[in-house]
């Protein structure tokens, strides 16, 4: 009877931590084999941070493209317009948007004259822009015109 009740605890004993192995696993609906919760975690925790860095690889690539747009639109809008390119009715507009904030650029005939590339360079210099005379699409936007309604800066098509 004693011999019986050692075989008895010794398979239970060795059965054990089988079962508790079968009960630490979890089966989804189709009954595959899901690995222990901790496990679970581990890999959730880890694709987390694979998605973190992909984002933020992601940010930074559209961040440097967003800057280099900036730069290209940047350099865009500091290329001179010539006045030449412009119509009267274009030439007009800039001299009545000088003349309303307070620059003399003349006659307003549509006609790009002397007065009219001085009271430019005199604008441009107020607004803290390189004081040249000539237009681009930063002076005509600060002076509250269309940009995109004036002929395209001399090499941009």
């Amino acid at each position: 009877m004693r011999k019986l009740g050692i075989a008895l605890l010794t398979t239970t004993m060795l059965a054990a931590p089988a079962a508790f192995a079968a009960s630490n696993t979890n089966s989804d609906n189709n009954g595959n084999q899901q690995p222990p919760q901790g496990q679970q975690t581990q890999q959730m925790q880890k694709n987390n941070s694979q998605n973190r860095q992909s984002g933020q690889s992601q940010q930074n690539q559209q961040s440097a493209e967003s800057q280099q747009n900036g730069r290209q639109q940047s350099a865009e809008n500091s290329q001179p317009i010539s006045p030449q390119s412009m119509s009267r009715g274009e030439v007009k507009q800039v001299q009545q948007a000088l003349d309303k904030d307070g620059f003399k650029a003349g006659p307003t005939d549509g006609r790009w004259g002397h007065e009219t590339a001085s009271a430019v360079k005199q604008f441009q210099h107020s607004k803290q822009l390189q004081p040249t005379g000539q237009l681009n699409g930063q002076t005509v936007a600060d002076l509250g015109l269309d940009a995109s309604k004036f002929p395209q800066p001399q090499g941009q098509k």
